[in-house]
């Protein structure tokens, strides 16, 4: 059995040195929510889609388990009036469940959960990433900047002895940038978009090899259970292809979404690799 350590001092004194200064970027990171409420144009899309899903979790088996993966999204833009107009405040909640299967498909996994973001970007080529059809005389549009995103979730087997489930929360800071190219065929815009998020910094949630959740919530013996996540050991990357396709009234959207979330804590393995094919609708909405 796992060996109970203390919350020793040295740990202590680390984890809230990461925690302050990653409280301190976040709030730098929300406060232009503050100063930029004159929000004229806003995009409102809602999606959902069905894919491939592959996860790895050495904490309850140190195999694959694939399956299916069902994904929701919901997703917020508009523009601020930071920087002259050229911010742009991006909402982005993305869902997703996956059941698995082992290799000999006898046994199931359950995964799945919750992903929030936030992020602010600098839109480049006097563009304009909310509606770049309406705004910009050029057919391309390019945005980058900074994202806050948590994300609770869980992986569960049911065949895992005392441990069949294991618990997925982080708080990071991403990095994060969007492209959306104009094509103009038969006198209609069909807007292509691309996304890229990779977390940079920030907190992860982890137990220790070996040690029960018993003993972490119960017997409270935490064993570097709050740990500082970075791409070292977090190499972790999100992209969302999409394209706008106007039809009459509405403009329907296609898209693709892959993730790739992987982790290494505490000598402990772990991945989430989800393909996910995409639809569901647009809605442009003017404040004058």
């Amino acid at each position: 059995m796992h060996k109970p350590l203390v919350f020793n001092s040295t740990f202590r004194r680390s984890y809230l040195t990461a925690l302050r200064v990653l409280v301190i970027k976040l709030l730098l990171l929300l406060s232009p929510c503050v100063v930029a409420q004159d929000n004229k144009e806003v995009l409102h899309t809602s999606m959902i889609g069905a894919g491939w899903s592959n996860v790895l979790d050495t904490y309850l088996s140190p195999y694959n388990y694939t399956g299916t993966d069902i994904r929701i999204q919901r997703e917020t833009q508009r523009m601020t009036t930071l920087w002259g107009g050229r911010v742009s405040n991006q909402t982005l909640i993305d869902i997703n469940a996956a059941i698995n299967k082992n290799h000999a498909r006898n046994i199931d996994e359950y995964a799945g959960g919750i992903r929030y973001s936030q992020g602010w970007f600098h839109n480049f080529m006097g563009g304009n990433i909310v509606n770049p059809v309406e705004r910009s005389a050029s057919r391309w549009n390019l945005a980058a900047g900074l994202a806050a995103s948590g994300y609770v979730g869980a992986v569960y087997i049911d065949r895992s002895g005392n441990n069949p489930a294991q618990a997925k929360i982080d708080l990071m800071v991403d990095a994060s940038a969007m492209v959306t190219y104009d094509m103009r065929l038969w006198g209609h815009h069909y807007l292509w978009r691309y996304q890229v998020a990779v977390p940079m910094i920030g907190i992860a949630f982890s137990p220790a090899y070996g040690q029960s959740y018993y003993e972490a919530f119960v017997l409270h013996n935490t064993d570097h259970n709050i740990l500082f996540a970075y791409p070292g050991n977090m190499p972790s990357m999100r992209h969302r292809l999409t394209l706008d396709i106007p039809i009459r009234r509405y403009i329907l959207r296609v898209g693709y979404v892959a993730q790739f979330n992987q982790s290494t804590f505490n000598h402990l393995k772990y991945h989430s690799y989800t393909h996910d094919l995409m639809i569901g609708f647009n809605k442009y909405l003017y404040r004058r």
